[in-house]
């Protein structure tokens, strides 16, 4: 039964109680019940259908105005009194969560005192309706009980999740002090057991982001998260040989540079993270991670596309054909955005590597576009023609936006096609890092500004790719390979001045290598999301994978953490596992509360994405141990700054 099901739920939430912390959670808004994760919605599917079969069974009783059999009487009563007992055992759940989190004590009493009213008033009128056939209830009485049971409900779990939000938060800001404590250390040994806590912290933040990112409904949030968690793993390969390379090198400005913006691009991750978790509310402080503001915004997915400027001309065409009128606030807004569609453009229209013909194409089909919006704003003196004429100029504008979008498309993918055709990139880093350790100034300086050309045109290719992204995802991921390749290119460079000043230095070259490598994956990136934005834009996009559920449960306690980072052992017990989702998702060395994994039939199951989620997250762990191992060896055998 649904009812079972939702006790087997409410069961499964634990939480860990957690230490006072910096870290602040957007306030509760008691009015805004808006779920913004699978699990909430998940959870609540067995009660709306519970609620539903008993208001049905009211409304088919009133409408034939017989009373039900015996059995359907049963039933109906077995259902009240089944909502009843089921949310009083996730009450219960609800108030043990309060009493490991004195944050939402207050809060979460009243939602479930709340709660406790509602579904005893329920199973009241569900009495009343089987003691006695001919008694009346009126149906809105009973919507009105259910929607207060619903919303009482949604706010316990709402409440819930903040503590999931705070945990991720939290996590977080160890990560920010780590990050404090490695960029102020000037001895080797101490940036050893820093970066050992910090790498424990990284994989735990690795579990609990990677926990939240499957269950965020929103596909741009989602994609945000992906992008953050990703950044953050590369970026602490970087960390770690520019701070080598600088601790080596202490006199040297390139090496200091370098590594101060690797520092600050993982700020700006973390930050990513801390605005995905908060839905963009942060209500500390402007920036939590970052002092100086970015020159883009960290939430790239505010940002305008040419793609964005012609969904909103659509949109008000349609608004105009059906309104069959064109008002001067509409005229304004609809001029308005064909200029930003125009500027938008020039991204395309400016660039060097666009083929003439294709210029001329686009400021054709924008030319045409305004002589359309020319015939649609200007005022007609006769009604029935501006009317009949009305729907054939918006049909006509139409058509002409959508060429302009084809257009676009077209030169954006025959660039990017070039572009990862010519395969400059390897070339380029392996003549310069040759010139390096041979000591050739001038040729290094020479592939320098040969690599700086080329990062350009690169982020050049990446604009117009984020320009005609039609989805959510590819809006935020495109976006970011630019900003990626934007910020990576600079670093590269440094590190390549690095090893030109010090080309006796193994540290020095092996940091070199390792932008090198870096900057190979963000072209790999490239080249996936081009692929990803021509198959979307055939219409062949992929269908959703299954939710992952990550509420809080009780009873779980923080104290049992542990920081250090252990080795990856993949013959790890089958005892263990099985006190740990999907089989051993979270190393219980990192501390992760565990949490189960519900589809709607209420059975587990764990998707294709999950499972690439977690064998991407044991890499991670098991490299960042290898590397301590390697860090620490060095310390003992004095070999480190080579």
């Amino acid at each position: 039964m649904a009812a079972s099901s939702m006790s087997s739920l409410t069961s499964s939430y634990h939480t860990t109680a957690m230490p006072s912390s910096n870290s602040v959670v957007p306030p509760f808004d008691a009015r805004n019940l808006e779920i913004k994760t699978k699990s909430i919605e998940q959870t609540l599917i067995p009660l709306v259908t519970q609620i539903t079969t008993l208001v049905n069974y009211k409304e088919s009783y009133m409408a034939s105005g017989k009373p039900k059999s015996e059995r359907a009487m049963r039933a109906a009563l077995k259902i009240g009194s089944a909502v009843e007992a089921a949310i009083e055992r996730f009450v219960c759940v609800g108030e043990t969560i309060a009493d490991e989190n004195a944050d939402i004590q207050p809060e979460m009493y009243d939602a479930c005192t709340e709660a406790r009213l509602a579904g005893a008033s329920m199973a009241n009128l569900s009495c009343a309706c089987n003691d006695d056939p001919n008694s009346v209830v009126d149906k809105a009485v009973l919507v009105r009980a259910s929607r207060q049971l619903l919303s009482s409900v949604t706010r316990v779990l709402l409440l819930a999740d903040r503590v999931l939000v705070k945990q991720v938060l939290r996590a977080e800001d160890k990560i920010a002090f780590s990050l404090s404590r490695l960029e102020s250390t000037r001895s080797f040994n101490d940036f050893v057991k820093v970066f050992a806590v910090f790498g424990g912290e990284m994989v735990e933040l690795a579990h609990r982001s990677g926990d939240r990112q499957h269950d965020l409904k929103s596909e741009k949030r989602k994609a945000q998260m992906s992008i953050a968690r990703t950044s953050l793993e590369r970026l602490t390969m970087l960390l770690l040989t520019a701070s080598k390379t600088y601790l080596r090198h202490p006199d040297c400005d390139s090496a200091l540079q370098c590594r101060d913006g690797v520092f600050y691009q993982m700020k700006l991750s973390l930050e990513l993270i801390a605005i995905c978790v908060c839905d963009g509310i942060l209500t500390t402080e402007k920036s939590r991670y970052i002092q100086d503001e970015p020159d883009m915004p960290i939430d790239i997915a505010l940002q305008l596309t040419a793609n964005a400027a012609i969904k909103q001309l659509t949109e008000m065409l349609e608004m105009i054909r059906m309104t069959v009128r064109v008002g001067a606030g509409v005229r304004e807004r609809i001029v308005s955005a064909l200029d930003a569609l125009c500027q938008l453009t020039q991204d395309f229209t400016d660039s060097a590597y666009t083929p003439h013909h294709q210029r001329e194409q686009i400021l054709d089909f924008l030319e045409e576009c305004r002589f359309e919006m020319t015939n649609l704003i200007q005022p007609d003196e006769n009604e029935q023609l501006a009317a009949s004429g009305l729907e054939v100029t918006v049909e006509r504008l139409n058509r002409r936006l959508k060429d302009l979008s084809k257009q676009l498309q077209i030169v954006a993918m025959e660039q990017i096609s070039e572009v990862l055709r010519a395969n400059e990139d390897q070339v380029l880093l392996s003549s310069m890092k040759a010139c390096a350790v041979s000591g050739d100034i001038d040729g290094v300086e020479k592939y320098m500004h040969k690599f700086r050309e080329h990062a350009d045109h690169m982020q050049e290719v990446c604009r117009l790719l984020h320009h005609i992204s039609i989805t959510d995802a590819l809006h935020v991921h495109t976006g970011h390979v630019e900003r990626n390749m934007r910020a990576l290119a600079p670093l590269t460079i440094l590190a390549g001045r690095t090893l030109c000043v010090h080309p006796s230095s193994r540290i020095a070259r092996e940091n070199l290598e390792v932008f090198c490598d870096t900057w190979g994956q963000a072209v790999n990136d490239l080249s996936r999301v081009a692929k990803e934005s021509d198959v979307a834009a055939n219409g062949r996009v992929a269908a959703e994978k299954q939710a992952y559920m990550s509420l809080p449960r009780p009873g779980v306690s923080k104290s049992s953490c542990r920081r250090s980072v252990p080795k990856h052992d993949a013959a790890s017990s089958s005892s263990s596992n099985e006190l740990l989702p999907n089989g051993g998702r979270h190393p219980k060395q990192v501390g992760i509360a565990p949490t189960r994994v519900v589809s709607q039939t209420g059975d587990e199951a764990s998707s294709d994405e999950e499972q690439v989620d977690k064998q991407e997250i044991e890499a991670f762990q098991y490299r960042i141990s290898l590397i301590i191992d390697d860090l620490q060896s060095d310390v003992e055998g004095g070999t480190h700054g080579r």
